[in-house]
């Protein structure tokens, strides 16, 4: 294989020590004027030609790239595209009634004409493309949505994206390459792109079949298949099922690297207690990430996470990027959990119990309308506290409700979108221009300022990351990093008036006070300072 260099001007190589250029055959120096070469001392010099030792050959691996892209909670591109109409939806709140997720048009972004870039996508947790998402005579959704367990849960996507990319790079059978990973995912589906470089830097469960063949178990078997494996091999022992999958499919990497993470908005809420608990300083109950390995973000080169400062909802907990360390960058942004992720459909009547009170004359309520008018959640007409009496023998029940009802723009996830996109790029994604620049050019002028005032506080992030850089590649110690990049705001870097019209007109209020499983973290009434949501370390 042959390295051709074009170039226009003048190449100059300056080394402090012996430069030495070593070939199979023949090394030609051609010039339309003449060759020059000097030596300071006794000139230049020919001798017999040194002898290239095995090890010195050359290795020419071929640089492929798998972008896997896991889709979040009742996110499905398929059935978006179906719509609201098809027969298997419920027509209110599932996949099909859904915009595409900023993984989808991700995925969708994504160039495939490129050479050696593959994409896989992997639908969202609880959705099967083209099926039903309730159970019970279509009273109750399924467990991958409730639970995020099952054969529509996160360990049952990751198995479908080892076998998925497996397949996909069976065309690579053969031949020496260098596989880079990059992994996507909104919501549950950045929980499975975490559990996904969990599994692919593990050893795989290997069953022994006898003294050097065994079975590789996939981690949720209805989805995947046993394959069989040698016990010692260095695919199986290092990246676990993908490695299995890879021999499945004759694809052996030379290398693998876990290159680039991105994630909108980790949210784990994994079995029935997904919250870490301890008696008498025991484990009893293991957390999320200790449950799914999310800390493996700590084996990817570089990982980004977008997340919601708004979003409170007590079963909406954020899984943080703690454990990548300097190595990690974590963007707090306005908005709730799909303000980021992206799938709101534009300009729907957004509809929500607030606040409820039984006693109190609804004061509680009041109080409470006050402070989101303040805030610029709702406009005085938008927000209205209702009374509901319920008569019966012995008298009257009343309680008060705050109502909210807006129309909210869907276009403001476009932002974090496009700080995905600038950030992936870095790391060797390839999109197709015309996409990024049409379905997700961001044309809004009042975005576009939002957008520069967020780039400000998001460059300032990554600023400081960088200061930290040197001495992490030296000490391998992020310092104190993640106090001083939690200490940053984006309130700080945003026109009060502006951030005001930016929640009433596009950002979302996800939090019910009457919705099973929608419940806001603080139910009290409470300032958006004090409205914040529980964060596990991840």
């Amino acid at each position: 294989m042959s390295i051709n260099y074009f170039v226009e001007g003048k190449i100059t190589n300056r080394v402090k020590g012996d430069y030495l250029a070593f070939s199979k055959e023949s090394i030609s120096h051609n010039s339309a004027l003449s060759i020059e070469q000097s030596g300071k001392e006794s000139g230049v010099s020919y001798h017999h030609a040194k002898v290239i030792q095995p090890n010195d050959n050359p290795v020419n691996l071929l640089e492929v790239n798998l972008n896997l892209f896991f889709d979040g909670t009742q996110n499905n591109k398929t059935n978006t595209d179906l719509g609201k109409d098809y027969k298997e939806s419920n027509h209110e709140d599932d996949s099909y009634t859904n915009e595409y997720s900023n993984v989808a048009r991700g995925y969708d972004a994504v160039d495939p004409t490129v050479e050696n870039q593959v994409r896989v996508y992997i639908e969202g947790i609880g959705t099967e493309d083209t099926k039903s998402e309730m159970h019970l005579f279509g009273n109750v959704p399924n467990q991958g949505i409730l639970f995020g367990t099952g054969p529509r849960g996160v360990i049952a996507k990751v198995t479908k994206g080892c076998v998925q990319a497996g397949r996909q790079l069976a065309k690579y059978s053969q031949k020496d390459i260098h596989l880079k990973v990059n992994v996507f995912g909104f919501s549950r589906g950045a929980t499975a792109a975490r559990h996904f470089l969990h599994i692919a830097t593990n050893p795989a469960r290997v069953l022994k079949k006898s003294e050097e063949i065994g079975m590789a178990v996939p981690p949720y078997e209805a989805e995947g298949e046993r394959i069989e494996v040698r016990q010692n091999d260095e695919l199986v022992l290092k990246h676990g099922y993908l490695g299995a999958c890879l021999i499945k499919n004759k694809v052996i990497p030379k290398r693998i690297t876990f290159n680039f993470a991105g994630l909108y908005d980790t949210v784990a809420s994994y079995g029935m207690d997904h919250r870490e608990k301890s008696i008498m300083g025991k484990t009893v109950i293991s957390g999320d990430t200790r449950q799914l390995g999310l800390d493996a973000i700590k084996k990817a080169y570089f990982t980004l996470q977008i997340a919601a400062e708004n979003e409170y909802r007590d079963n909406f907990d954020l899984t943080d990027v703690d454990s990548a360390g300097v190595r990690g960058l974590q963007f707090i942004l306005p908005g709730v959990h799909s303000d980021i992720g992206g799938c709101y459909v534009n300009g729907n009547e957004e509809k929500v119990d607030l606040y409820t009170e039984k006693e109190n004359e609804g004061r509680k309520c009041e109080e409470f309308r006050n402070i989101l008018i303040e805030e610029g959640w709702y406009t005085p007409e938008e927000i209205v506290v209702q009374k509901i009496t319920d008569p019966h023998k012995y008298g009257v029940n009343t309680k008060y409700i705050l109502v909210g009802t807006r129309r909210p723009f869907n276009t403001y996830d476009r932002i974090s979108l496009h700080t995905m996109f600038y950030y992936s790029k870095k790391f060797g994604v390839k999109y197709d221009k015309t996409i990024i620049n049409g379905n997700h050019k961001i044309t809004d002028p009042f975005l576009i300022e939002i957008h520069e005032q967020l780039i400000d506080y998001m460059n300032t992030c990554n600023t400081l990351r960088n200061t930290y850089v040197r001495n992490y590649n030296q000490s391998h110690s992020s310092g104190d990093y993640l106090t001083r990049i939690k200490a940053l705001h984006y309130e700080d870097f945003m026109d009060l008036d502006q951030l005001k019209r930016l929640r009433n007109k596009y950002l979302h209020w996800s939090a019910s006070a009457t919705k099973i499983g929608y419940g806001p973290r603080v139910g009290k009434v409470a300032s958006g300072k004090e409205r914040t949501r529980n964060i596990q370390y991840g």
